[in-house]
């Protein structure tokens, strides 16, 4: 199936996009199958990193302490796209620290570098689960062709 064609049956529901390991950038990450059917399209309606886009990106980079982690923002910006419900929200939340750790773990050899990322990783998660839903319910609206709330 095309990506667009995927946009024009959006919302998905959560419980029916099976989330699994895929290796993104060099990394074994988690991802809903969805994202990993299309990974290889242009997703760029539904994934920018980790910023909001223009100035916002100074703001939100997508590097902590010069570790990349633009591939667990590009899977959070997918879930935030394509799911609209709460449990979609918590589900997108939670797989992008599990991400962004992975990324961590995977790439900092020295243990006080691995610590200071790790401290910014959890202030990066703290503002997507406390701030996030203003962007989580705004991100899909361009996207939808049918307001149906439920479908698998």
């Amino acid at each position: 199936m095309d990506i667009s064609e995927f946009y024009k049956r959006l919302p998905v529901v959560a419980i029916c996009d099976q989330i699994r390991f895929g290796n993104l950038d060099g990394y074994i990450l988690a991802a809903p199958e969805s994202f990993w059917d299309f990974a290889g399209q242009d997703m760029s309606a539904a994934v920018n990193g980790c910023g909001p886009g223009g100035i916002g990106d100074i703001l939100v980079p997508d590097t902590v302490y010069l570790l990349s982690i633009k591939a667990a923002c590009k899977i959070h910006d997918w879930m935030y796209t394509i799911y609209n419900d709460e449990f979609g929200f918590e589900l997108a939340n939670q797989v992008f620290i599990d991400n962004m750790l992975r990324i961590n773990n995977a790439a900092s050899g020295f243990i006080l570098l691995k610590w200071l990322r790790m401290r910014r990783i959890i202030k990066y998660y703290r503002a997507v689960r406390d701030f996030g839903r203003l962007f989580f319910y705004d991100a899909h609206i361009s996207l939808y062709d049918n307001q149906v709330i439920y479908r698998c």
